[in-house]
């Protein structure tokens, strides 16, 4: 029979709770202890073990502690919640869900509940009954991280065969949240908005049958255009075709006097076209449109005006000229960084903002740069200047993240595996930051990190430097730096990530046997690896560009999409358009035409890790892509999901699973 607690037993157990919430697992641990010790059985003694176990990543030791605290205390809701999260960990996806619908029915206003049944529901495919419950913890909470993760989370992979007011209403909410990846969001508004106005009819509607009050005032296609890249080959070739009229008018030439409304639909295909950097192939009397707007703008700028004769001067020839190229391209577009945002209008002061402004930064940022050693290694030096011309990517968000410990991440992720006590002020290695988006997320998760981010091309750094600067993130240095030189940084780290990095390299191995070596015993690196059956298609594809010897400047890329978009490849290589680096300009330089790439398979990696004395820990992202599942039924004696000769004969039977292997291994204590 479960003791009733003392008044001193619930007070240490309240200390215990704070203790955690600042992540002091030890001295909570032994305030639970002395509980125990009185009163073995004690629900909420187990319950903060639980919570203990969940924060050190030991998803199976909390369930049992849950298991307890909830059979000695059936109505409380919480401890219900909290033995869902274990078991949601541990994939007992039935057990989790039956315990959050019954915290629910206990407290309908608990919005965890409602988010952890979401997240349950959504692993087991049922996504409309996930979307219905993100939605409801919204109602109850409209800032509710958990919440919003998931709607993002569901919208992300959600298409519909007709439009759906619901859904619209669900993605503009998305939207406007600060944890949302909007690339993410892009696919499911481009469904939506195809649906909702024909786009992917056929044959394809005239690019003039929607007025542009239909794009300049639909909430829904404004957010899309502006936050996302265009990802949708119908929405490309509608988009594509709607710049040519806008430029082009009723005639050849660039058109006078545009409305407001036309001006609107202007700066927000603008902003896609920036985004994309300037895909869209454009024909011949385009190409001699933007020349006249360029000489227009150029002789405007060098005229001696005041601010506000010269911004009524040059905002429409520049707003249609941002449809094909940013305005650091015309001479003298210098001079309208310091004007006033009220005098140059909003769709204006955004243009020279994006296209000038951050450029002019980016120049003076460069400057500031520290180089590690000198790059001599002819294949570092010929990836750098492609970065140098094409940084990669560009981007203009990264979503905010939830903190998180890294053993507590770890532990969830896989759930086969300890972690050691990783502490906060982890000391964190990004190798080959590209402009930094990956370095922001990073960031965000572990904000009490030392982190210093490396890469080849200054281009790219200056890039990171600015965007993390706007965000406020502190905790990261900048280092231009070959990988093949790190051995001189004079540190070592808890943790190395490099994702697409490695595979860019002459010799992939050598650039693992650097990081290996900075890294700390018990430490954990991810990197992320082309897969060689997985990438069959793009092969295929940079094999048909080296034989026609396809050059890669922007105008190449342009005309080679398009090809490929008019008449779609059978095959494997038909898969380079579903590819959403496919649809940038650098993107797809990087996918398609990139100076060095290289492939692995599973059996290959098991080759390299045991070279190394590493030990594997897993794949990232193979849980939510159900492959997981996959394989624990072809392989139910490998419960940890590492065995890489297993992987290999998997990945061969089913002939590819990923287009890059994301992998986490751990270097032992004491090596």
């Amino acid at each position: 029979m479960t003791g009733t607690p003392s008044a001193k037993d619930a007070q240490g157990l309240d200390q215990a709770l704070g203790h955690l919430r600042a992540g002091r697992v030890a001295e909570a641990a032994a305030l639970v202890e002395k509980t125990f010790r009185a009163d073995p059985e004690n629900p909420k003694a187990h319950h903060v073990a639980g919570l203990a176990c969940l924060q050190q990543g030991l998803s199976a030791e909390a369930a049992v502690h849950f298991e307890k605290a909830v059979s000695g205390d059936p109505e409380n809701p919480d401890f219900r919640i909290n033995f869902g999260v274990a078991l949601n960990n541990l994939g007992r996806l039935d057990e989790a869900i039956g315990h959050n619908r019954k915290a629910i029915s206990l407290n309908p206003g608990l919005p965890m509940a409602h988010a952890n049944l979401g997240f349950a529901l959504r692993q087991t495919g049922d996504y409309l009954n996930a979307l219905d419950a993100f939605t409801r913890a919204l109602e109850l909470v409209p800032d509710h991280i958990g919440a919003q993760l998931g709607l993002v989370s569901i919208l992300s992979g959600l298409r519909s065969r007709e439009y759906s007011p619901e859904i619209e209403k669900a993605l503009l909410q998305a939207f406007d949240s600060p944890f949302s990846d909007y690339a993410e969001l892009g696919p499911a508004a481009a469904c939506q908005l195809g649906l909702k106005y024909g786009l992917s009819a056929k044959p394809a509607p005239d690019a003039d049958a929607h007025g542009e009050k239909a794009i300049a005032e639909d909430p829904l296609f404004t957010a899309f255009l502006s936050k996302c890249v265009n990802t949708d080959v119908p929405m490309e070739l509608f988009l594509t075709d709607k710049r040519r009229r806008l430029l082009l008018g009723a005639g050849n030439g660039p058109p006078d006097n545009l409305s407001e409304e036309v001006l609107g639909t202007v700066a927000i295909v603008g902003m896609q076209c920036f985004i994309n950097e300037y895909v869209f192939l454009e024909e011949l009397v385009e190409t001699k449109a933007v020349g006249v707007l360029k000489c227009r703008l150029e002789k405007a700028l060098a005229e001696d005006m005041d601010a506000e004769t010269i911004a009524k001067a040059i905002r429409e020839p520049a707003l249609l000229f941002g449809m094909y190229g940013p305005l650091s391209d015309i001479k003298g577009a210098e001079n309208l960084v310091g004007f006033n945002a009220q005098t140059l209008g909003p769709e204006l002061d955004r243009l020279i903002r994006l296209t000038l402004e951050n450029s002019l930064k980016e120049q003076a940022l460069k400057e500031k740069i520290d180089s590690l050693a000198n790059i001599t290694d002819a294949t570092s030096k010929a990836v750098r200047a492609q970065y140098e011309k094409n940084p990669y990517p560009r981007w203009l968000h990264a979503p905010a993240q939830q903190p998180t410990n890294l053993s507590a991440f770890l532990g969830r992720l896989f759930p086969h595996f300890t972690p050691p006590a990783f502490g906060d002020q982890l000391n964190v290695l990004i190798a080959g930051s590209g402009t930094g988006q990956h370095v922001a997320h990073v960031a965000y998760t572990h904000p009490d990190a030392h982190i210093t981010a490396i890469d080849l091309s200054k281009a790219s750094l200056a890039y990171a430097m600015r965007m993390t600067e706007r965000m406020g993130i502190t905790n990261v240095r900048f280092l231009q730096a070959d990988i093949l030189k790190l051995g001189t940084i004079g540190e070592d780290f808890d943790m190395i990530q490099s994702v697409g990095v490695l595979h860019h390299m002459k010799a992939p191995l050598d650039g693992w046997r650097v990081l290996d070596g900075l890294l700390k015993p018990g430490g954990v690196i991810k990197l992320g690896l082309y897969s060689d059956r997985g990438r069959r298609g793009v092969r295929e594809c940079r094999g048909l560009i080296a034989r026609e010897d396809i050059g890669s400047t922007p105008g190449d890329i342009a005309r080679f999409r398009r090809r490929l978009i008019t008449n779609p490849p059978a095959g494997d290589m038909g898969q380079v358009l579903e590819a959403a680096d496919f649809f940038t300009t650098s993107m797809c330089r990087d996918l398609l035409f990139h100076v060095q790439e290289s492939h692995t398979t599973p059996k290959r990696m098991k080759k390299d890790i045991e070279a190394l004395g590493l030990t594997f820990i897993g794949f990232e992202m193979f849980e939510d892509a159900g492959f997981n599942d996959a394989y624990r039924k072809t392989y139910p004696d490998d419960s940890a999901l590492t065995d890489l000769d297993n992987w290999e004969a998997f990945e061969r039977d089913l002939g590819g699973l990923t287009d890059m292997y994301l992998i986490w291994c751990q270097k032992p204590e004491g090596a």
